[in-house]
């Protein structure tokens, strides 16, 4: 079987990764891992896709900035070498960093893996019995060429799909007049983005508004949006042959 492993910032990635992976490209639920990783608090999730022979892990770290928090803890790259893992993927917001700065906060969580945004690279590494193997890695840094997070991403899907578009543009202008005056915080682009999301699906389902992320994610359709399925490219890969993964050796 083979084992890959998805970390993302949050239980809102998560679902919304899961739902595309699902929908999109044919992946099924599962109740258990085969590497044995599980919470170890409330801010984290995981969660199992199968399909034919590989089972795809997603890891919702905790939150922004959680990420070598969460490799240490769960000793991911001891694991990484004990465990029969193929590749690793982390998904991460953008906010205001560079592709460079991220990359480089990352590298430094991973030890000698190296990885490197929007590429796949292979790397070669020993496993605990001395034997060589191959571990693929790829950073997807969302959104993908404006500042912003997840919210921004949800904001820009929506408006790809006709029957969302009317009333996302519509909260969106909605916030926007909320700025000047009433909530000058909204000036700030990640509160601004929260604000619209959350009230998009507190007005698109009013009887669930007091509901968690997860009923509201599972009533869009989200895969007409044409903005996420380009994002979401790289998804298409999991579970298959990697495209020409280059080598690295040593990079420093």
């Amino acid at each position: 079987m083979m084992t890959e492993l998805v970390l993302v910032e949050g239980v809102s990635d998560v679902l919304l990764i899961s739902y595309f992976l699902q929908n999109v490209y044919g992946w099924k639920h599962e109740n258990s891992n085969v590497i044995g990783i599980t919470e170890n608090d409330a801010y984290e999730h995981i969660e199992s896709l199968a399909k034919e022979d590989s089972q795809l892990i997603l890891c919702g770290v905790g939150g922004n900035g959680k990420f070598a928090s969460f490799v240490e803890k769960h000793r991911v790259n001891t694991m990484l070498i004990e465990k029969d893992i193929a590749s690793l993927m982390i998904v991460t917001d953008r906010d205001e960093d560079t592709d460079g700065k991220i990359a480089r906060r990352i590298k430094k969580a991973l030890g000698s893996l190296t990885i490197r945004g929007g590429q796949w690279l292979s790397n070669d590494i020993t496993d605990s019995f001395g034997q060589s193997k191959t571990i693929n890695t790829y950073l997807l840094v969302i959104p993908a060429d404006e500042n912003g997070a997840l919210e921004r991403v949800i904001i820009n899907a929506l408006k790809d799909i006709p029957e969302e578009a009317e009333l996302i543009k519509e909260v969106s202008t909605f916030i926007n007049s909320l700025k000047a005056e009433i909530v000058p915080e909204l000036y700030q682009t990640n509160k601004s983005d929260k604000a619209t999301i959350g009230t998009f699906f507190s007005i698109k389902n009013p009887q669930n508004a007091m509901r968690s992320f997860v009923t509201f994610i599972s009533k869009i359709d989200w895969s007409s949006s044409e903005s996420l399925r380009q994002l979401f490219l790289p998804f298409q890969y999991l579970g298959a042959e990697k495209p020409e993964a280059e080598g690295i050796l040593n990079e420093k």
